[in-house]
């Protein structure tokens, strides 16, 4: 007969190794330095194991992860939000794109906010006595941490936009914002992790995939919205023509989220940092 514990965490009494009200694992007192390595280990297999589950299932089978995640499957993956926060520290760690982060003069040359953000700039160059290149360092180093953590609220946004479209197929906003965390993992995966590694290997070849950015920013959205339809299909149950019409709307909203929305925020709070 197993010995009965009293949880440390919730004060129950129970049998066995976890807790049946809390899940808290018994505290065996052991520090030492073969508990730590047992302990290390543990960490990384199964990070390796849920970690790389995810990623398997996100790149083999669109939309899984969160139709598993939604009805109750949840052990073999890494949690929708954690694998998200997982790939924006692996972005932190590699950023070969600048991504997100845009120098001043695109805030300039943007059709919502360009007035403003040129009048911000003037004022801060006057003010700090900077010249244009120094303004422009500076500010490229503030707004490069910021604008990869700032990648968190696109998914709140997207959510909202995904209730509206699938209502009647997933009620729960819930639902909603577990989908758009796959779709924005994935998004960040392929457009900020996996691509640049492809440019990498092709340049060290002399080959040169594209001639512009634009040409980058097509194929990286056109792959997103055949990733978003095939998704949809399986969350939702939609139809193939809805699904594709869920996708353009996913990704013209993402689109029009980073380029008015996001980019105004992270100059904002940028250009008030220095």
């Amino acid at each position: 007969m197993s010995s009965q514990h009293v949880c440390k965490n919730c004060g129950s009494s129970f049998a066995g190794k976890f807790c049946p009200e809390c899940g808290e694992k018994v505290y065996t007192n052991d520090h030492s330095f073969k508990h730590l390595i047992e302990e290390v280990l543990h960490f990384f297999t199964h990070l390796e194991g849920t970690f790389f589950n995810s990623i398997k299932a996100m790149l083999s089978k669109p939309g899984k992860i969160s139709e598993d995640f939604c009805n109750g499957v949840r052990k073999k993956y890494f949690k929708p939000l954690s694998f998200f926060l997982m790939l924006v520290i692996l972005y932190l760690l590699f950023p070969v794109f600048e991504g997100l982060n845009m120098r001043l003069h695109y805030y300039k040359e943007n059709r919502l906010f360009g007035a403003y953000a040129t009048e911000q700039i003037e004022k801060v160059k006057e003010e700090k006595h900077f010249t244009n290149e120094q303004l422009e360092e500076v500010f490229l180093h503030k707004g490069e941490k910021t604008s990869k953590f700032l990648l968190f609220i696109i998914i709140p946004f997207l959510a909202a936009i995904s209730f509206v479209v699938g209502f009647k197929k997933r009620k729960f906003y819930f639902d909603h914002f577990i989908f758009s965390a796959e779709l924005i993992s994935f998004f960040i995966l392929f457009g900020f992790l996996i691509l640049p590694l492809i440019l990498i290997l092709t340049q060290l070849i002399g080959f040169q995939v594209f001639h512009s950015d634009d040409s980058m920013v097509i194929f990286v959205y056109s792959i997103l919205i055949i990733y978003v339809a095939i998704s949809s299909k399986r969350f939702f149950h939609f139809t193939r023509f809805f699904s594709l019409i869920y996708a353009l709307i996913f990704a013209a909203s993402l689109w029009y989220f980073l380029e008015y929305g996001y980019k105004f925020i992270l100059f904002s709070i940028a250009i008030h940092l220095i």
